[in-house]
């Protein structure tokens, strides 16, 4: 329940009363001493209207919220997002933003060539299959031992450099 603060304008004295908002709504104290649990000099009152002290638990909480916040990016809890930015370069990831301009583009364009050689490897030993070649010869076909030899079909199904 809230804390409400409340003051005699004659003597001055505070009074603190634990109330629930509809308490508060229907019935506030008048009086000083009357309407409150301490005792008071009878004085009208009025409600006084005060920031959080300095040591309360509300300021405790930080800008990004208690004991920080969860980072999508680590999959974890960290405290800010310089610590976030200190963890990520630690781990070796790179900001976007620090990435060349074309560097998404670059790495579509080049899955894209790969996929292309993979399905026409893939369309040849099909090809051979159906014109009545036994797998082993559709194979060999398919996948030449020049281009086994010289790395082209790693690099095509998969073994990056």
């Amino acid at each position: 329940m809230p804390l409400y603060t409340f003051r005699c304008k004659d003597c001055g004295k505070d009074h603190e009363e634990i109330m629930s908002w509809l308490d508060f709504e229907q019935s506030q104290p008048e009086r000083c001493g009357q309407d409150t649990s301490e005792h008071g000099c009878g004085g009208e009152i009025y409600r006084v209207w005060a920031a959080p002290p300095a040591h309360s638990t509300w300021n405790t909480t930080g800008q990004y919220g208690v004991d920080g916040y969860y980072s999508k990016a680590l999959g974890k809890h960290v405290s800010s997002p310089h610590t976030e930015k200190k963890i990520m370069e630690s781990r070796g990831f790179v900001c976007e933003a620090d990435l060349p301009q074309h560097r998404w583009d670059d790495a579509v364009e080049t899955q894209q060539q790969r996929v292309k050689q993979q399905d026409t490897y893939i369309n040849t030993y099909t090809e051979a299959l159906k014109s009545g070649k036994t797998k082993e010869e559709a194979v060999v076909e398919a996948f030449p031992a020049r281009d086994a030899v010289s790395g082209k079909l790693d690099e095509t199904f998969g073994a990056k450099k």
